[in-house]
């Protein structure tokens, strides 16, 4: 009886690891599965490409007050490739907004980079960074930095993570936004 119950437990987990596994093998998560991909050779200088992105933001606590407002935003950009090498892209941001919670920013300028690791090991294919220029509703100045790259997983394809900071004047914002890339 206590053989059956080995045998059982070790056929479950190698069961167990084949589905978790296969999935994991076959999807291409490497720099060079971009560059082999259609859609990264297709991409020509002055295409336009949109993010659409949603997620949280903290305000960094000040001396006096020690609590952790928490935000909600999304974020749209569109942006153009201005020049293009061998392992990357310059990009100029063409339009956007990010929203706090009701405060919507609009776009005024901004300017950025996406990049292929030449390394697995950041385990992302691209990863990419902007610096963007905001006003906000009642004229403030907002500038966002926001750096990321893009994930691949099985079950809903590639995926941008991103992470950043929005400062509002003297206020500072940390975000965490996940979010889909499309073409214009």
């Amino acid at each position: 009886m206590k053989h059956a119950k080995t045998i059982i437990t070790l056929t479950s987990v190698l069961v167990l690891a084949i589905v978790v596994a296969t999935p994991l093998l076959t999807t291409p998560a490497d720099a060079a599965a971009v560059l082999d991909s259609a859609s990264a050779a297709s991409a020509n200088i002055s295409e336009s490409f949109s993010i659409v992105a949603r997620g949280r933001a903290v305000a960094t606590p000040t001396e006096d007050d020690t609590r952790r407002e928490l935000y909600l935003t999304n974020m749209s950009l569109t942006f153009l490739i201005e020049a293009k090498g061998a392992r990357g892209v310059i990009l100029s941001v063409a339009d956007g907004r990010i929203s706090l919670n009701d405060s919507v920013f609009t776009f005024d300028e901004g300017h950025g980079f996406a990049a292929r690791p030449e390394s697995g090991d950041l385990n992302v294919t691209v990863v990419f960074g902007f610096r963007i220029n905001f006003t906000g509703p009642e004229g403030e100045v907002a500038q966002l930095s926001l750096v990321g790259g893009v994930k691949r997983t099985w079950r809903f394809g590639p995926i941008l993570i991103m992470r950043g900071q929005l400062t509002v004047g003297d206020s500072v914002f940390m975000l965490g936004q996940l979010g889909r890339i499309h073409r214009a």
